[in-house]
């Protein structure tokens, strides 16, 4: 069994993901600050390099991960790490995230 060194938690917010000759959408199923899970319809290659657009609920602003690469792939989704975000989407990430253990562990 896969031992995760950080928490995720369970959402389902919209993103769209591309890279090289890579196009599609999904639904973020389980985030946390290293990485996510997405179900898609779209069938990826593992080791994909994606560029990532989230879109959070408001208040909060969407995040944009500049590279996500594909970890793992089934029938329904994949799973995807967190490669480079910059500083400032990374905190946009951290204070929803923050969020997320405030409205989850209630």
């Amino acid at each position: 069994m896969e031992r995760r060194d950080t928490p995720r938690y369970e959402i389902k917010v919209p993103l769209t993901f591309s890279g090289h000759a890579i196009d599609g959408s999904g639904l973020v199923t389980s985030l946390s600050k290293d990485g996510c899970h997405v179900t898609s319809e779209e069938s990826l290659p593992m080791r994909a390099n994606l560029s990532l657009h989230v879109q959070f609920p408001a208040p909060y602003e969407p995040l944009t991960v500049e590279v996500a690469e594909v970890r793992w792939t089934n029938a329904t989704g994949f799973g995807l790490v967190f490669v480079h975000v910059h500083d400032e989407e990374h905190a946009r990430l951290q204070r929803f995230i923050d969020w997320l253990k405030r409205t989850q562990n209630n």
